[in-house]
C-alpha cells in the first residue's frame, strides 16, 4: 500500500473548498441495499426520483460494453440486468456527475465528463480484455470517473483553469507544480477527498491521490493498487486525455513510465494496437482509432 495521506497537504488543498457530501437519493439507496431483502423497485424508485440521474444510467447500461442486443428503456429493468452489487457503483458515479457540474454546460466542464466517461469505459474494458474479474472491472470505471473529480471543483472557483493547466503542460510542469502555485491546491488531493465522503473502496482514493505521483504508486506492495493505477494510466494514455482536455500531447508521465505500467499489467507496447482495436469494437475512440 502506497504511505497514508499527509493530513497537513490535505488541510491545505481543502483551503476554500467544500466536498460535497454524498447526496441523499444515495444515501437511501446504499441503505436499501445493505437491507437483508433488498427491494430492487424501491431501488429504481430512488433513482427515477431524478430525471437527470436516471436518464445518465440508461444511457450508461446501453452503451457498447454491455452489448445489448436489445435497448433498455427502464430503470427497473436496468437494475435488474445490472444486478445490486453494480446499481450502486454505476448510480454513484452517475451521481457524481450531476453533484459536482451543477448543471453546468460550459465547454471545459462538457470535456472534462465526456473524458471521464471515456477513461472509464476504457479502464473497464481494459480490465475485462485482462480477465481480472468484474470486480476489478468496476472499480476501474469508478476510478475512471472520479479520478479527475478534483478538477471540477477548481474549475467552478478558478473559470480560467484549463487554460493555465495549457500553459504550464505545454511548459513541461508536472500536473501537480501547476496547480499548486496557481491555485494552491491540487485535483487529486480534492479527488480523495471526494472519494473517501463517498465512500468509494479504499484502494480507489488511494489511487487518485496518488494519480500524478508514478513514483510513488510504482514502490507500492499493494498489487491491486497498482493494477487499478497501471490501467488508469493506459486508459488515460489510449483515450488521449490530456489532449481532449487541455489540448497537449506530451504525455510526459507515460513518456517516463509507460513501460513500467506495462509491467505491471504483462502487457508490452507492440499489443496496444490490438487493445485500442477492442475499445473501439466497443465504442471507445482511442490512440489507435479516431
Amino acid at each position: 500500500m502506497v504511505k497514508p495521506i499527509d493530513m497537513s497537504m490535505v488541510e491545505n488543498a481543502l483551503a476554500g473548498f467544500t466536498i460535497p457530501p454524498q447526496p441523499e437519493v444515495l444515501i437511501r439507496i446504499k441503505q436499501e441495499i445493505e437491507l437483508e431483502d433488498p427491494d430492487i423497485n424501491t431501488i429504481a424508485a430512488l433513482i427515477n426520483m431524478d430525471v437527470g440521474i436516471a436518464g445518465f444510467t440508461l444511457k450508461v447500461v446501453n452503451s457498447a460494453y454491455f452489448g445489448l442486443r436489445r435497448k433498455i428503456s427502464s430503470i427497473e429493468h436496468a437494475c435488474k440486468f445490472l444486478g445490486l452489487n453494480r446499481v450502486i457503483k454505476l448510480v454513484s458515479s452517475v451521481v457524481l456527475r450531476f453533484t459536482l457540474s451543477g448543471g453546468s454546460s460550459d465547454p471545459f466542464t462538457l470535456k472534462l465528463w465526456n473524458s471521464a466517461m471515456n477513461v472509464g469505459s476504457a479502464a473497464m474494458l481494459i480490465a475485462q480484455q485482462l480477465r481480472l474479474g468484474s470486480d476489478c472491472a468496476d472499480d476501474c470505471y469508478t476510478l475512471g470517473l472520479f479520478h479527475n473529480a478534483g478538477m471540477s471543483l477548481i474549475h467552478a472557483q478558478f473559470p480560467d483553469y484549463a487554460k493555465v493547466l495549457k500553459v504550464g503542460l505545454s511548459q513541461q510542469l508536472p500536473f501537480v507544480s501547476i496547480e499548486q502555485r496557481y491555485f494552491h491546491t491540487s485535483h487529486d488531493t480534492l479527488g480523495y477527498l471526494i472519494a473517501q465522503s463517498w465512500g468509494l473502496a479504499p484502494e480507489i482514493g488511494q489511487v487518485i491521490a496518488y494519480h500524478h505521483n508514478p513514483e510513488q504508486v510504482l514502490l507500492s506492495t499493494d498489487l491491486y493498487e497498482k493494477r487499478l493505477f497501471a490501467i488508469l494510466k493506459l486508459a488515460e494514455h489510449l483515450t488521449g486525455e490530456e489532449a481532449a482536455l487541455f489540448d497537449v500531447k506530451l504525455e510526459l508521465e507515460w513518456q517516463q513510465h509507460g513501460e513500467a505500467l506495462l509491467d505491471i499489467l504483462e502487457l508490452d507496447e507492440m499489443q496496444l494496437p490490438d487493445l485500442g482495436d477492442y475499445l473501439l469494437q466497443n465504442g471507445v475512440e482511442n490512440h489507435f482509432h479516431r
